[in-house]
């Protein structure tokens, strides 16, 4: 009997344990993931700290950003903050990350997902903060976190910070409201609370390159997607003043044609959103620009496999490019698209002809992306062209 009722109460209090969580709740008892460095700490181990869970991943650039904020309030306050950012990477990748680039934080990874049970989210970064008596203090953003207010936080005086609750359930197929029987269609849509911006270019089924879908865009975004630029080859001198993400407005797009055609589709979009938008003018200006410049050296042609498919794109992330039968267009593309040099890229290697490329780089070891392409036999330069930028005005 007495297994039987410890078997239960264990039972209940995983139970207890995987409840979603919200800022005022008192934290279970439950073990942090394990650290690198081979520790697992309880909270109640935990009690008189501050403790900071921030979700990151490897290849989240603000989640990186922060992490140097983050490094500050652990040296400021020393053994007062328990600062664990947790991952949902393998720990074998963590710890080539941390051999790149040290930290003093505690580096977890969370494979299975269990703390993320507690706190779900949908977009990271997104941090926790627990007072010293075990409360959840704040749900948030790791910008909404300053050394001020985590010195008040020690003193176990609640804080008021926004509360960051993403709608993990989110589905675009249900936001938006499809009448496919309609040959043609435009709409504009509020902002999805908690969803974060995505967009969706519909390669196949019935919508197959005939529909263009997206959450939470703003203005400047929903013209980069209707003239299909990136954030690199567009200035926006409609709204010059600096705001952060969260406090920009954000629609929702949905727009079909009749036909598969994407320029079609595009053009459509183009004159739709010049019918809602009546006071921004798009142009298309030459502008003296600071570029990455991608360059070929006398090996590329032996060392670049050539490919007889054309492909129709590449797959590819912030540290990996696959792309068969593509062009060098493609390459630069990607490290344009990518983020990998903050500007234009142009390929300026005078190769012609299409090639499998595949590669894996660590984007924070040093020069290890250089590497890879040195290995393609191709190197880069940095220069100023003219180039053509979209121009958002005001009219």
């Amino acid at each position: 009997m007495k297994k039987i009722m410890l078997l239960l109460s264990i039972g209940c209090w995983l139970t207890a344990a995987a409840q979603e969580l919200a800022p005022r709740d008192q934290m279970p008892d439950i073990l942090l993931p394990r650290t690198l460095n081979g520790n697992a700490a309880s909270i109640s181990s935990l009690k008189g700290k501050l403790v900071l869970i921030d979700f990151w991943a490897t290849w989240c650039s603000p989640c990186i950003s922060a992490m140097k904020e983050l490094e500050e309030y652990k040296k400021v306050l020393g053994n007062k903050l328990e600062v664990i950012a947790v991952s949902d990477e393998s720990e074998e990748r963590l710890r080539k990350f941390v051999k790149a680039r040290p930290t003093t934080l505690n580096i977890a990874s969370d494979t299975a997902g269990n703390l993320r049970k507690l706190f779900p989210h949908r977009i990271i970064p997104h941090t926790v903060l627990i007072g010293p008596e075990g409360k959840v203090y704040a749900i948030t953003s790791p910008s909404d976190i300053n050394l001020a207010i985590l010195k008040t936080a020690l003193k176990a005086v609640n804080i008021n910070l926004p509360y960051k609750k993403d709608q993990t359930g989110f589905d675009m197929e249900t936001y938006f409201i499809t009448d496919s029987t309609k040959p043609r269609y435009f709409a504009l849509l509020p902002s999805a609370e908690g969803a974060g911006s995505m967009s969706r270019q519909f390669r196949e089924g019935t919508f197959k390159d005939r529909r263009l879908s997206a959450v939470n865009m703003p203005v400047e975004g929903l013209f980069r997607l209707a003239y299909d630029k990136n954030y690199y080859a567009t200035i926006n001198e409609y709204d010059t003043v600096q705001r952060k993400y969260e406090d920009q407005e954000k629609f929702g797009l949905d727009a079909w044609i009749e036909t598969p055609d994407k320029e079609k589709l595009r053009a459509y979009i183009q004159e739709e959103l010049k019918k809602h938008f009546i006071d921004v003018e798009v142009v298309m200006e030459k502008r003296k620009q600071k570029v990455l410049v991608l360059k070929a050296n006398k090996d590329a042609l032996t060392l670049l496999k050539p490919s007889t498919q054309k492909a129709q794109g590449y797959d590819a992330g912030g540290s990996h490019f696959k792309g068969n039968g593509v062009t060098l267009d493609a390459l630069a593309d990607y490290i344009e698209a990518f983020g990998l040099y903050p500007g234009k890229v142009l390929n300026e290697t005078g190769v012609e002809g299409r090639f499998d490329i595949a590669f894996e780089f660590q984007p924070e070891k040093k020069d290890d992306f250089k590497e890879k392409m040195a290995a393609l036999g191709l190197y880069w330069e940095k220069a100023e062209r003219e180039v053509e930028m979209m121009v958002l005005k005001k009219k």
